[in-house]
């Protein structure tokens, strides 16, 4: 559909185009009967009937002057219905979200189900769809001249990445993980560049907030050069609160986590595992 749409916006743009070129000639003829083929293909019949229903229904055989204004009358009533087609395909497409939405379905659910590809609980086909959403979602992110892009085009071209075999009951034969894990680095990277971060070091830990879109990330780790970190996700639209069972749990690290919500009037609502109380 994306595409089909794009090829309808092409037809739209070469209406000027038209505007130049001799009325109702051969330019004209092959962009009508592609453009109908769109319509019908994307819209229906009943929008295709009212493309159709524009046409210059009057014509003079004494004033040429008059049949170019009905011309381009007709082409530009066109545009305006080729127009108000494609804003309501564009505001109505159940496909039509955000790059940021899409982003977080697209992760939510490589997150959701990571200890099942760790497992090799997916099937082959299931893990291999997984992989393919998280390429595509890169290939539209990632500048191809970037350090993060670079990166990603060499390694999405090595064999191991590539090649997906099964064995008797269709579960991958190599662990799905190793698949899909080296390119959700590659996105870290990428966010990296682009992230928001404070740091605080005391008492020989350090706490990093990481602000991403709508998202704080927060990192709780030892400055003794482990690695060894929690991390604590809170969506800013939710305000949903995750914990990622990559690392360590946070009450090895902190007594408690606390949130502090702010209300339209100002006013601050702490709240943790034990309290919740206007501060």
């Amino acid at each position: 559909m994306d595409e089909q749409l794009s090829k309808l916006k092409s037809q739209i743009d070469r209406i000027e185009f038209l505007k130049e070129k001799k009325k109702w000639g051969p330019d004209y003829q092959l962009w009508k009967k592609k453009t109908e083929k769109l319509v019908r293909d994307i819209f229906g019949e009943d929008e295709l009937k009212l493309f159709q229903q524009q046409k210059t229904t009057t014509f003079s055989y004494m004033d040429d002057s008059y049949n170019q204004r009905q011309y381009l009358e007709e082409l530009d009533n066109r545009k305006v219905i080729l127009d108000g087609l494609l804003v309501d395909a564009e505001e109505y497409s159940p496909k039509n979200k955000s790059h940021m939405d899409t982003q977080k379905d697209i992760l939510k659910e490589i997150w959701q189900k990571e200890k099942a590809l760790k497992d090799n609980l997916l099937t082959t086909q299931e893990a291999q769809e997984l992989q393919g959403s998280l390429f595509k979602h890169l290939e539209g992110i990632l500048s191809s001249d970037s350090m993060p892009g670079l990166r990603f085009r060499k390694i999405k071209a090595e064999k191991k990445f590539q090649n997906w075999w099964s064995n008797d009951h269709g579960y991958p034969i190599d662990n799905p993980w190793n698949k899909i894990e080296p390119f959700l680095k590659i996105l870290e990277q990428h966010e990296a560049e682009k992230t928001i971060k404070k740091r605080l070091e005391v008492e020989g830990l350090f706490v990093e907030s990481r602000s991403q879109g709508e998202d704080q990330h927060l990192l709780i780790g030892k400055r003794d050069g482990t690695g060894e970190k929690a991390h604590v996700i809170i969506d800013g639209k939710s305000a949903e609160i995750r914990i990622e069972d990559t690392g360590k749990a946070p009450e090895e690290l902190v007594k408690k986590i606390e949130t502090f919500l702010t209300l339209p009037n100002g006013k601050k609502i702490r709240t943790s595992r034990e309290i919740l109380e206007e501060v």
